[in-house]
């Protein structure tokens, strides 16, 4: 009779911590299926209201008499136009309030995640921005006009309005330092892979409408005053100078003399090397978006740290029951013995 009492308490038991560990898995597994649900949430609502957009918000006192704001996009590195100057793929839609919107997915512009790119706002391709650097870690982010206008880089007749973003790092996103067509300069920040050395003899070498040669042409100045103006701007040295005639090409055909130069005879440029940290405008476009990839891992690890496994709920059955069924037995074993 004992025998057959202990094989059912221990059957009992048995059936009965089957079933606390069948529902502790289950909870588990319902507990990691909602921490994945709030992942994909958390990433989701992340991106809300970013999307592949950037937008351009007008000073009415500024821009007037326009019916459509429209955006040029060319591609640094290569020179390629994404978005053609008038070109009806580059109109952007009118939000209300005096910003406009333009969605690249939308209009089927791929961007490459890591490549620069130039982008001008135009009214009506009459009044325009100067040139602005854009990557894909300033999507979202919103365009205006300071007020200020800047020399036309192509074309020193005309005037831009000088552009910046409103939340993107003006030393890594803002208009582009460059030389323009008469030799003056202007913008901020630099392209990367770029210094203002490499900019120096790339103009001194250009025959063209970016060179020194078109430059001698309008500004009324010598090669000697127009290399001294610019290298003392940049905080490039004499010897620097010479160095950079001599490597594009130049040397013998410029009149330019160290005896005659007006520019320091030791470099204060930080440009040299540090081309290199604005050449990381990608990487650095991750602390620009660190606040949605921070966002994103601080759900993920807040919802991994709620997650209850059900262990220790099973363990106090489990021990319970063995409890229960010692006793049990115990119980039946000292009845036997007083029978």
């Amino acid at each position: 009779m004992f025998k057959k009492i202990a094989s059912v308490l221990l059957a009992a038991f048995m059936v009965g911590s089957t079933a606390v560990v069948a529902a502790s898995a289950a909870e588990a597994d319902e507990n990691v299926a909602a921490v994945e649900d709030s992942s994909v949430a958390a990433a989701d609502d992340s991106s809300v209201g970013a999307g592949k957009k950037i937008y351009f918000e007008v000073n009415p006192d500024l821009w007037k008499n326009y019916k459509e704001i429209t955006v040029y996009l060319y591609d640094h590195e290569t020179g390629d136009k994404l978005i053609g100057w008038g070109a009806k793929k580059g109109k952007m839609t009118d939000e209300g309030d005096n910003t406009w919107s333009y969605d690249f997915d939308a209009k089927g512009i791929e961007l490459k995640s890591g490549k620069q790119y130039g982008m001008i706002f135009t009214g009506d391709w009459n009044i325009q921005t100067c040139d602005i650097i854009f990557d894909t870690n300033v999507l979202g982010d919103t365009a205006y006009c300071t007020g200020d206008q800047v020399e036309n880089n192509v074309d020193s007749n005309k005037k831009s309005y000088y552009v910046k973003w409103k939340k993107a790092d003006s030393s890594k996103y803002a208009p582009p330092v460059c030389i323009t067509s008469i030799g003056n300069i202007i913008g901020e920040a630099l392209w990367a892979g770029t210094s203002y050395y490499s900019m120096f003899v790339a103009f001194i070498k250009s025959d063209g409408q970016d060179g020194l040669s078109n430059a001698l042409n309008y500004n009324g100045k010598t090669a000697q005053q127009t290399l001294d103006d610019i290298a003392k701007k940049w905080g490039l040295s004499q010897d620097e100078i010479a160095k950079a005639i001599k490597e594009a090409g130049k040397e013998g055909s410029i009149d330019w003399k160290a005896s005659n130069s007006s520019a320091g005879t030791e470099s204060s440029s930080s440009s040299g090397s540090g081309s290199s940290s604005s050449g990381t405008s990608s990487s650095s476009g991750t602390s620009s978006s660190s606040g949605t990839s921070s966002s994103n891992s601080s759900s993920k690890s807040t919802g991994t740290s709620s997650v209850t496994s059900g262990e220790g709920d099973t363990l106090i059955f489990l021990f319970g029951g063995i409890m229960l069924a010692a006793a049990g037995v115990v119980f039946l074993a000292r009845k036997r013995r007083e029978d």
